[in-house]
């Protein structure tokens, strides 16, 4: 093997994953999951040795929920080994994903790093929200094998992940990731066009935007608003989607719904206020004990632990439409 482009999905056996926070620690759970050999780094001590006890609380939670045996849980366990060392943790890889802090110049001092330590021809993937994979791939000698693998949290449990072309991704590279991502059981959508957010943070934002509008306007309370998406339009979209939902309810009807209705909507450019306001407070969510709900009387752990049983749930649904 001499060049990225010639990597196949086949080729890919040893993965990196650089970053063990919460999207580190589920993506590195899914490679392994799927037979993988995985090394797992953070520059933090104290980042690994959570990343065990998050890894093994995923592992967990699905053998609770007969997605897995207790087999499985230690074969997991074993397949990836943790790492401080950037030069050991890439040094015979086929396939990098990054996936530390969402802040470009970081991501970018990791991949001069990692151009310099990992083999030449291995396929440097970085996991962004919505930052440029054109900007990160600038800080790497061979740009044309950096692509975009957008995965969604929880990554070890959503199949969603967005491949997103940089403007130098090789066509070759973007196709072998979205194959690979395919055969360990993910759903990966091709982003043909490196803009920001891309498909699946771009629909959720303009969503989550008119939702605060419409706490801020008094219309309804949170969990009135939350309910009306779960058991509306969010019920129907696993099935339908966007177009096809579209088409089945007639796009004469949707073209009379969008005249009268897009002119009220919000189409503010800056953060929500109502969002600015609590985080000034300091009112960040989960994390802090209270945002939009008050989460005091809860750990973080309990409420992750419910959500993935409920997305486990769901997922199996989805699986079933596929099948």
């Amino acid at each position: 093997m001499d060049s990225p482009e010639k990597m196949t999905h086949e080729g890919i056996q040893q993965v990196a994953v650089l970053g063990a926070g919460t999207m580190g620690s589920g993506i590195a759970f899914s490679f392994a999951r799927n037979g993988l050999s995985v090394s797992l780094y953070d520059i933090d001590d104290s980042a690994v040795s959570k990343a065990r006890t998050d890894i093994r609380n995923m592992a967990e939670t699905l053998e609770s929920e007969s997605e897995i045996s207790e087999e499985e849980v230690n074969q997991i366990s074993s397949r990836i080994k943790y790492y401080t060392s950037l030069p050991e943790t890439v040094r015979e890889c086929d396939f990098v994903t990054e996936a530390v802090v969402e802040d470009i110049e970081i991501k970018q001092k990791v991949f001069k790093k990692i151009t310099k330590q990992a083999p030449d021809e291995a396929i440097l993937a970085t996991n962004t929200s919505g930052l440029s994979i054109t900007e990160i791939a600038d800080s790497v000698e061979n740009p044309s094998r950096v692509v975009g693998t957008h995965w969604f949290n929880p990554p070890h449990i959503v199949p969603l992940v967005e491949v997103i072309h940089g403007d130098q991704t090789h066509e070759s590279i973007a196709t072998t990731v979205h194959t690979f991502l395919d055969k360990i059981n993910k759903t990966p959508v091709m982003v043909k066009e490196d803009i920001p957010g891309f498909i699946g943070n771009r629909i959720q934002m303009a969503m989550m935007y008119e939702a605060f509008s419409l706490l801020e306007q008094g219309v309804a309370d949170p969990a009135e608003i939350d309910r009306a998406v779960k058991a509306g339009f969010g019920f129907r979209l696993p099935s339908m989607g966007i177009f096809e939902k579209a088409d089945q309810s007639g796009l004469d009807v949707h073209h009379d719904v969008e005249s009268y209705l897009m002119s009220d909507l919000d189409r503010g450019t800056d953060p929500n206020p109502v969002v600015s306001r609590l985080v000034e407070n300091g009112d960040y969510g989960l994390k802090s004990g209270q945002g939009v709900y008050d989460w005091e009387n809860t750990t973080s752990q309990e409420v992750r632990e419910e959500r993935d049983k409920e997305l486990l749930a769901i997922r199996n649904v989805y699986k079933n439409m596929l099948d």
